[in-house]
């Protein structure tokens, strides 16, 4: 199984906890990539499923089913003169520092594509390849950054991170499964597939 970007990591660990408990036989293997990497590894038939952040369009040749949907938000350091405001505009971030995901990730195409809809050039970007790097940058107040709601949500609440509302942002982004249309998965893949829909469907909205 593939895993792409960041969420809810607490839920995720949590759910491959349990079912690791109610069915010891199954050996889960974890893999941790960009979206791009993990479609990839998919269509060369490294891995059978998926459990992917992508932008509400169709994967050719994959069945897509959106589990929840997961925004991308501004994440600041408290120290940032910007958490004065509740509300943050384009023009207040027009020099800032951004901490940017890297290429290839479902969150970098979606915040190049907001930037470029409401005309904010990345003037001064840092690239950084995973998460949690980013995270400890925002704090130390390196910049700003651009994240999954769902992958911050530790921080948001002990207030190591506060978050903004993107300007003008519409939401695209899902965390999804994904497999092939073209075979039968495995009966273990099966299994893990229909234990995480049932668990995600009596989830509290």
């Amino acid at each position: 199984m593939g895993a792409a970007d960041a969420f809810d990591q607490r839920a995720a660990n949590a759910y491959f906890a349990e079912f690791q408990t109610n069915f010891p036989q199954i050996q889960l293997l974890l893999s941790v990539k960009t979206a791009e990497t993990v479609l990839g590894m998919l269509r060369n038939y490294d891995i059978e499923l998926a459990i992917v952040s992508l932008p509400d369009q169709s994967e050719r040749g994959m069945v897509v089913t959106p589990l929840v949907a997961d925004e991308l938000k501004l994440l600041l350091s408290p120290r940032h003169p910007l958490t004065r405001q509740e509300t943050i505009t384009v023009d207040d971030l027009r020099r800032e520092r951004f901490l940017l995901h890297e290429p290839g990730s479902t969150s970098r195409q979606l915040t190049d594509e907001w930037a470029g809809k409401v005309g904010l050039p990345f003037d001064s970007v840092m690239e950084l390849g995973a998460i949690e790097t980013m995270k400890e940058a925002v704090k130390c107040n390196m910049g700003i950054a651009v994240l999954p709601r769902r992958s911050v949500i530790r921080e948001t609440e002990t207030g190591e991170l506060l978050q903004r509302d993107l300007p003008a942002y519409d939401n695209r982004r899902h965390i999804c499964l994904v497999y092939r249309d073209e075979e039968l998965l495995s009966t273990n893949a099966r299994l893990f597939m229909q234990t995480l829909l049932d668990r995600i469907e009596q989830a509290p909205a």
